[in-house]
């Protein structure tokens, strides 16, 4: 299940405009790195890096089997119908899963689809927040990590890196110091990367990795 980007794609949306907290090319990135993620972590996606260079890395499938997952089958069409690099692969699956991420949050209730119109003529889609319980837990654990010490699992770390390699990590956390939280998050993301448990779950996605993922 898209569980990684589905939680990253409720935390860059406003909760009251329903709407997107960051621009198109940050967005797209850091949720098609998401997607990427947990296509990895399902077994569905390794990544080959050509003699060590990040810059060259490519995604290859290794299993097209449906999942039953709307975003991961989507996903999976795309990287199946062009052989090209990290960065573009993470750009074009966020932008092709954008909606179905969206979809999937509305169907768990955790927002609500509302459509208008701009001036009475154009057509405008929003998505505030619906139950906001699940959100507000996932910014508990991210908070608990980043500002508490506390250790985080899996996907808080994951999110964490994510969030703060676009920037978006101290919106998340309004209240905390905007610099602190900056760098206690690379601090976390670099300890755990290189001396936590963690090498079986990026299977090659390291911090140059995500380096080249998030560039934008």
């Amino acid at each position: 299940m898209s569980v990684l980007a589905q939680d990253l794609a409720l935390l860059l949306l406003d909760n009251e405009s329903g709407r997107s907290t960051v621009d198109l090319g940050r967005r797209h990135r850091a949720v098609g790195s998401a997607i990427l993620l947990d296509l990895i972590r399902t077994g569905k996606v390794t990544v080959d890096v050509p003699a060590g260079d990040p810059k060259a890395a490519r995604p290859v499938v290794r299993d097209t089997a449906a999942t039953g997952d709307a975003v991961l089958d989507k996903a999976l069409s795309v990287l199946a119908d062009k052989d090209r690099k990290l960065g573009w692969a993470a750009e074009n699956i966020g932008h092709a899963c954008w909606r179905p991420l969206l979809d999937a949050l509305t169907d768990r209730g955790l927002v609500r689809h509302e459509e208008g119109r701009f001036l009475g003529v154009v057509h405008t889609n929003s998505w505030p927040s619906g139950d906001p319980s699940h959100e507000e837990a996932v910014v508990d654990r991210i908070r608990d990590a980043v500002v508490g010490g506390q250790e985080p699992d899996e996907p808080t770390l994951l999110l964490v890196m994510i969030l703060n390699g676009i920037g978006a990590l101290p919106a998340l956390l309004p209240d905390e110091d905007k610099k602190a939280v900056t760098e206690q998050a690379a601090r976390l993301v670099r300890e755990h990367t290189e001396n936590g448990p963690w090498g079986e779950v990026f299977k090659g996605l390291d911090a140059a990795l995500f380096t080249v993922l998030l560039a934008g």
